[in-house]
């Protein structure tokens, strides 16, 4: 198990337990851990600006913290913490043991712009007073309120799930609007001058193999360049890991 593994186990496990303190003692909210609050709360009534922030105080100050760092070090967030996306990661390894499957680019390019059009419309419900609209579609809230049913919620879940087996990470890659924001931060700090750590390729010892192409569980073409520049990198190393060549794949900040 990698150190990346660890991680993700342990983030896993602490909001695991978080959630089941909610379904069974009703004391708390699954908004207090939850990143994507910085939306959904923290925008609400004009919220961020007036620090009325409320039970979602944590998760927005947790939302807030992994935009600053996607600005140094990319989505570490998606690879290292998100439940979901770990929870991706082990169902399509469970249902895919041997072959991989991947869309062609020029698809992926198309899908991975939903996201941002999902984020869209959440940040307008949020300002028009519909919060609660797009919070009812939230997988973790509708989890949260178990054994009281939320369909929308779950219909979420399932579509996640379904996507999941058929394509790695689909939520990351196609729905997730924290993804998104997330992306977006990125793009701010590079318009200020912050240079992020990127995948680096070593081009003098890569055979162009193809195989971290065809492992990246974001679909990207690490081929093209000596530096990865796709926003949608969420630095989970898997490349570097796959690559039959040690050391040909690294993590470092562009000169």
């Amino acid at each position: 198990m990698s150190k990346r593994n660890l991680i993700q186990t342990l983030f896993l496990v602490l909001t695991s337990a978080f959630l089941t303190s909610v379904i069974v003692l009703g004391k708390n909210s699954i908004h207090s851990i939850c990143p994507y609050a910085v939306i959904c709360f923290g925008m609400l009534k004009g919220n961020l600006l007036t620090l009325s922030l409320g039970l979602a105080s944590v998760g927005i100050f947790f939302g807030i913290l992994f935009m600053i760092l996607a600005m140094f070090w990319g989505r570490v967030f998606c690879s290292y913490v998100c439940p979901l996306g770990t929870i991706q990661e082990l169902l399509y390894r469970i249902t895919h043991k041997k072959r991989l499957r991947q869309i062609p680019l020029f698809a992926e390019r198309k899908l991975n712009k939903i996201k941002y059009f999902v984020l869209g419309i959440s940040i307008i419900l949020v300002i028009c007073g519909f919060a609660w609209l797009y919070i009812k579609l939230c997988p973790f809230y509708s989890l949260s309120l178990l054994p009281r049913l939320v369909y929308l919620g779950l219909f979420t879940i399932l579509v996640i799930v379904i996507g999941g087996v058929f394509l790695e990470r689909f939520w990351c890659r196609f729905l997730c609007p924290y993804a998104a924001l997330l992306i977006v931060s990125q793009i701010l700090g590079g318009l200020f001058g912050i240079k992020r750590k990127k995948i680096r390729r070593n081009m003098e010892c890569c055979t162009d193999c193809g195989i971290c192409n065809l492992n990246c569980p974001m679909n990207l073409d690490i081929l093209c360049d000596e530096y990865v520049e796709s926003i949608d990198c969420i630095m989970c190393d898997r490349c570097a890991e796959k690559c039959p060549k040690h050391g040909t794949i690294t993590k470092e900040r562009e000169q």
